[in-house]
């Protein structure tokens, strides 16, 4: 993270103690990379990340048409009500995931078989991993913190890192666990610490927000509470000492806007406050976790608690609660994307992908239904991600193919052409609703400039591969 000169001050500086405070606008005096970013009563952009272990079949999920008039495939079928609110990105890579990877100076790394653990350790951060089983890890940051470090200045909470799952993923082919148990890294050697409880996740958002208050408690406490520039009038007077003169104008223009949004609430029946509702219950089933983790994502880019967030979606044990041939779907998700047992194990794959890819569209439902200030959604001003870092699923040594086509199923899992939904329009960094196709294998990370780019981080670059922002996207 830069570090900020003892003269700069942070987007989210205060006024006054903790019992009165307000935020400032932005002015020249504060660190130059938030210029981009948007201010206080503006929609801010905000990110999200989904991502899904074992690869998608492409049979029945990619388009054959592209542009706004594809054709919905069935394994997108259910999604046809927000098809105006995603885009389809086929074609693009994450190469330093592969077993061997060529680096821009034309060393050659080749570390074989680990194809999850790249899967997943490199998702987001689109770096190369350290093979290892031990200590001394290696990754890179990924992109979700390197958005966050850029935006802490402006929410309570920088990011939001879930998971459907606690503890070890387990290892692969040499591969330490920790790669295939986080997509978020804050630095090469260091996973973000993930969250699995909807309840602790809303706790942690809202801690402090007195869910119970009623209308008259609500009145009373504001009544207390008086004018907020009454009580930091001496604050404001300091400051003013280290402002120069185009700031101390946009200051006063500010500091008017606040008396007279106070004016205004005062006549009316007090100020509004988010409401985050009540917290969500015990999670009875995997479909009913990953719901309310929808709604605790929704509320706190609703709320503007943080403006970052990543979900780890994946399941351990069955898919009991999906019927495939008449019987539940008893086997581990990753030993049926080897398709072993070809048609059977298809069907299968297709059915947890089917229902992997309705919950993104359960997600952008959710995101459409929460207004903002203006009278837009939060779709309007979100990017959510969809995917995972393997295109297709791998066959087995002893099934190399079988009678699956390539499509179905390459002979071992691969990092091109992966499977990635972009939904949102970020404030028109992305025009939705189009099949975009990219025929160069253009790197994922290039993806990740777009998207920190629409939230103002000042950069052309990200990983190893990330050269520019994604074309097409607008």
């Amino acid at each position: 993270m830069t570090k900020r000169k003892s003269w700069e001050l942070s987007r989210r500086a205060f006024l006054g103690g903790a019992a009165c405070s307000i935020a400032l606008p932005y002015l020249e005096a504060m660190v130059p990379s938030v210029q981009r970013a948007k201010a206080a009563g503006d929609n801010p952009v905000r990110l999200m990340y989904v991502y899904v272990p074992n690869g998608l079949i492409r049979t029945n999920f990619t388009p054959q048409d592209t542009g706004a008039g594809y054709t919905m495939t069935p394994l997108l079928a259910d999604l046809a009500d927000v098809r105006n609110e995603f885009s389809i990105l086929s074609g693009l890579s994450n190469k330093p995931g592969g077993g061997s990877y060529t680096y821009p100076d034309g060393t050659v790394s080749s570390d074989g078989p680990g194809d999850h653990a790249r899967d997943t350790g490199t998702f987001l951060t689109a770096a190369r991993l350290k093979k290892t089983d031990g200590s001394d890890i290696r990754n890179g940051i990924s992109v979700d913190q390197r958005a966050a470090d850029h935006l802490q200045a402006f929410t309570a909470i920088p990011s939001l890192v879930l998971a459907t799952r606690e503890g070890s993923y387990g290892g692969d082919s040499g591969y330490a666990p920790i790669y295939k148990a986080n997509i978020s890294w804050r630095d090469e050697t260091t996973p973000a610490d993930k969250e699995t409880s909807p309840l602790a996740v809303f706790n942690r958002l809202f801690a402090g927000f007195d869910v119970g208050e009623t209308d008259a408690e609500r009145t009373a406490r504001i009544a207390r509470e008086n004018s907020i520039l009454d009580n930091v009038t001496g604050d404001i007077a300091s400051l003013r000492t280290r402002l120069g003169t185009a700031d101390n104008e946009k200051l006063d223009q500010y500091l008017t806007g606040i008396r007279q949004l106070e004016i205004s609430l005062a006549a009316s029946e007090g100020m509004p406050i988010c409401d985050p509702g009540s917290p969500p219950g015990s999670s009875g089933s995997f479909p009913e976790l990953v719901d309310q983790m929808w709604q605790v994502v929704a509320l706190a880019f609703q709320c503007d608690r943080t403006r970052v967030a990543s979900m780890l979606m994946e399941k351990g044990g069955t898919y009991d609660f999906l019927v495939v041939d008449g019987s539940p779907i008893g086997s581990n998700h990753h030993q049926m994307s080897h398709l072993e047992n070809v048609g059977p194990d298809v069907r299968r794959i297709e059915a947890i992908n089917k229902w992997q890819i309705d919950q993104f569209g359960n997600l952008l439902r959710v995101l459409r239904g929460m207004e903002q200030g203006d009278g837009t959604n939060l779709l309007d001003s979100t990017l959510v991600m969809f995917g995972g870092g393997l295109d297709g699923t791998g066959a087995s040594n002893r099934n190399p193919l079988g009678d699956l086509t390539p499509q179905q199923s390459g002979p071992v899992h691969r990092h091109t052409n992966l499977p990635i939904l972009l939904g949102g329009r970020g404030c028109g960094a992305h025009t939705p609703g189009r099949h975009i196709v990219y025929n160069d294998e253009e790197p994922i990370a290039d993806l990740y400039v777009s998207m920190l780019q629409a939230v103002g981080v000042e950069t052309n670059t990200f990983a190893l591969e990330g050269t520019g922002p994604l074309a097409q996207l607008t």
